[in-house]
């Protein structure tokens, strides 16, 4: 291959690859919460309602709370059946391109954070105080909020705890990172951002009954 037709293939290329739709608004999908940091979206995945070829244009992570089937198509057409349980936490780096759809007559539901910044945006300077740490002190010396388990997902982008069981979840406590709580309840999902610095006693999730912390890094 010359010069210009390698050129004109990566042009060709580069052009396709900027007319993929972001993965969401669509179908199924509904925004529960966004500010400058994250979007939040309640996802069900839909049967005979495909998603177009989109690009994940964010870092995301997420908690599904329904299981459920789906069918995963990559840009070259192979397709990838996937199920899913409740209860699983997702972490998927931007850049993913495919086509998604749901497979089972109960559609897999799920709670997903898309992260907007690129990297990390730091945390407060008071010591997180979790075991191997520092304890530190935080204001007024209420302890840094820790789940009373071990994270469920811990990179370097966010820590996810699992926070269902209410014997997990601390007393009063202060949140050293901005963080997102997603809770479920007969309602349906629910999303509430966490910024860092606040100091409280609980998260106000009420009779949820499932409950996720994801604290940002």
């Amino acid at each position: 291959m010359n010069a210009l037709a390698c050129w004109v293939a990566l042009s060709l290329a580069a052009l396709m690859a900027q007319s993929y739709p972001p993965a969401y608004p669509r179908a199924g999908a509904t925004k529960i919460l966004e500010n400058s940091r994250v979007v939040v979206w309640n996802i069900a995945w839909l049967k005979g309602h495909p998603s177009p070829m989109h690009r994940h244009i964010y870092d995301l992570v997420g908690v599904y709370y329904e299981p459920g089937d789906r069918m995963i198509i990559a840009v070259d057409g192979s397709k990838r059946p996937v199920s899913t349980k409740a209860g699983d936490i997702a972490f998927q780096k931007k850049g993913v391109t495919h086509i998604e759809e749901g497979t089972s007559d109960a559609p897999l539901r799920s709670v997903f954070v898309e992260m907007k910044a690129d990297g990390n945006t730091g945390s407060d300077p008071v010591k997180l105080g979790r075991p191997g740490s520092d304890p530190g002190a935080a204001p007024n010396g209420v302890a840094a909020f820790s789940g009373k388990t071990m994270p469920a997902l811990d990179n370097e982008r966010v820590t996810v705890w699992d926070l269902t069981d209410a014997a997990a979840r601390p007393g009063r406590h202060y949140h050293p990172q901005d963080a997102v709580v997603a809770w479920i309840d007969g309602s349906g999902a629910h999303a509430r951002w966490i910024p860092r610095g606040t100091a409280h006693d609980d998260e106000g999730v009420g009779a949820a009954t499932r409950v996720t912390m994801f604290e940002l890094k």
